[in-house]
């Protein structure tokens, strides 16, 4: 289930656009913890909002683990549901205003490059037609098939959303071998599927890609909603570790076997990686954990022994050691100076 990556920064996912699929596993029949685990999800994900970001891993966990519950054709049923339900509004209000659908899809390719930093939606001329296509590495990985279901899927809500919600595609390019799941679905079933392809994508009639966007969606009448912009292109390893893990610092202690099973690496991998930049797993994650147990300890009216049973000590004898050794004080003595200031 987990693959190495070789990239050297950690691909991140912002929290809003995660939660999605979570409501979808927070539907799965079972114990709601385990499957949040099973996704490798932090359980606080709806209440917390001390962070904005995951490791793109954890939505490829949750992929897998949906894929799992479900058949191909079912979860297509329920990927379609919810993205016009809810998730294609929420993308279509980040857009800036536009005549045509082809400079709507030239600015979708910006915002899936911020959402989401290892995929690429854009609009392509090939063979005398339009085509939106679909680039993501990992073809051969279990989550791949799921995800390319709902990023075509996507799509084409996408067109739906600025042209005419009836509209269907004649054609539709895959990366997997098997259509079966597209066809299901009662607006597809007429639609000729290419399989094995190198890239997904969208067959788009000119007329349509560079007429006028006749039916425009009422998010263009607010103003567009702001995006958050994240320095992907020069990240280096340790911000995006730092950013990716301290989301599961708030659930205890974590095992570095456990960290790199969230981020889909193995553990010699996370440990060479971090030997590179002079440092070893277990300082680290302490180290980033006080910071959290810190800022809980200013900003919070919870006591000492809450903060830090939850962040995995139960002995606050222990905790209030570890705490003066590294600060010189005691943690309460350390709330005081703060609260006086």
């Amino acid at each position: 289930m987990h693959m190495e990556q070789s990239d050297q920064s950690i691909n991140l996912i912002r929290v809003e656009d995660i939660r999605f699929f979570v409501d979808l596993l927070m539907q799965l029949d079972g114990d709601a913890y385990q499957i949040l685990r099973e996704a490798t999800i932090p359980n606080d994900i709806h209440q917390s909002d001390s962070y904005e970001f995951l490791p793109e891993s954890a939505l490829k966990n949750a992929v897998e683990v949906l894929g799992s519950h479900h058949t191909q054709a079912d979860l297509a049923l329920i990927f379609w549901e919810g993205i016009r339900r809810d998730y294609i509004r929420r993308f279509v209000s980040r857009l800036s205003k536009h005549d045509t659908l082809l400079e709507a899809c030239e600015e979708l390719s910006q915002l899936v490059k911020l959402a989401s930093p290892s995929s690429r939606i854009y609009p392509k001329y090939t063979a005398g037609s339009w085509w939106l296509t679909r680039e993501k590495a990992g073809q051969h990985e279990q989550w791949y098939e799921h995800a390319e279901l709902f990023s075509v899927l996507f799509m084409i809500e996408f067109i739906r959303s600025l042209t005419h919600v009836t509209w269907s595609p004649e054609q539709i390019a895959l990366v997997s071998s098997n259509s079966d799941a597209f066809s299901s679905l009662p607006t597809l079933n007429n639609v000729s599927f290419i399989c094995e392809r190198n890239l997904a994508g969208i067959k788009i009639p000119d007329s349509l890609m560079e007429g006028e966007i006749k039916n425009l969606s009422k998010a263009f009448e607010t103003d567009r909603v702001g995006i958050d912009h994240i320095a992907y292109s020069t990240p280096s390893f340790m911000d995006t570790f730092k950013l990716a893990l301290s989301p599961y610092l708030s659930m205890g202690k974590l095992p570095i076997k456990i960290a790199a099973e969230i981020l889909r690496l193995n553990v010699r991998t996370l440990q060479r990686r971090l030997a590179k930049e002079g440092l070893v797993y277990q300082a680290l994650i302490e180290d980033m954990t006080f910071e959290l147990i810190k800022d809980a300890m200013r900003s919070s009216d919870e006591s000492i022994t809450a903060i830090a049973n939850k962040f995995g000590y139960s002995d606050a004898a222990h905790f209030s050691r570890a705490f003066k050794r590294r600060y010189d004080q005691t943690p309460s003595a350390y709330r005081k100076a703060g609260i006086s200031k």
